[in-house]
């Protein structure tokens, strides 16, 4: 390289080893730790020494990983059984596995409290809320997508849900505390996009696909 380039830039970096990895990888919010896909092995490693803190092993290879907003617990999505499998970092013991059968699973995330998961089945027939507390679950029927129209309040007390029926498109009000149906309405639109709510909670925004741009 020519002087001033890229070997002068790189002088007194340090690497660390190069470890395996087939999957997705991911920080905790609390910054602390990397987890990383390796075939069906969910590693996790002290950010900083990159020690391994917990090795957990799945059933199946881990195609999508997400952390807890509390970063105690991480999910996994094992789309091929389709199947979903979660971790407890401080209870390594402690499994959570949740198989939506022959309804398979599309998409899955966390709730703000970090206790509850909601999947998304295939063909978006429905989306279901699961407890981590108990064993009960909460269907929310004809969710619009897999992977997106889903919006919290920032106090983690509401959920806004885009759904379509009839060829109609909806708004679902959730309370995350108990997850029942606060309200439904209809929104006028074409192919309802998104929805969001505002920074201070008071309103909720929605959007059309790109033909409409509305």
């Amino acid at each position: 390289p020519r002087p001033g380039g890229g070997a002068e830039r790189a002088r007194g970096m340090e690497f660390t080893e190069a470890y395996k990895q087939t999957g997705p990888c991911c920080f905790s919010p609390d910054a602390r730790f990397l987890a990383v896909a390796c075939d069906y092995r969910l590693v996790v490693r002290d950010v900083v020494t990159l020690k391994v803190v917990q090795l957990f092993s799945c059933v199946d290879k881990i195609n999508f990983l997400e952390w807890a907003p509390d970063s105690e617990y991480i999910l996994c999505g094992l789309y091929k059984r389709p199947m979903v499998q979660a971790w407890s970092l401080s209870q390594p013991d402690w499994t959570c596995k949740i198989d939506e059968g022959s309804a398979g699973i599309a998409y899955a995330r966390w709730s703000p409290d970090s206790r509850h998961i909601l999947t998304t089945s295939e063909f978006q027939l429905r989306l279901t809320v699961w407890s981590l507390v108990n064993t009960a679950c909460v269907h929310v029927q004809w969710p619009k997508h897999a992977s997106r129209g889903v919006s919290f309040t920032k106090d983690g007390k509401f959920a806004a849900i885009c759904t379509r029926r009839d060829c109609k498109d909806y708004i679902n009000l959730l309370s995350c505390h108990s997850w029942e149906i606060m309200g439904v309405f209809a929104v006028d639109t074409l192919d309802l996009a998104g929805v969001e709510w505002s920074p201070d909670d008071s309103a909720i925004v929605a959007w059309d696909s790109l033909l409409e741009y509305k």
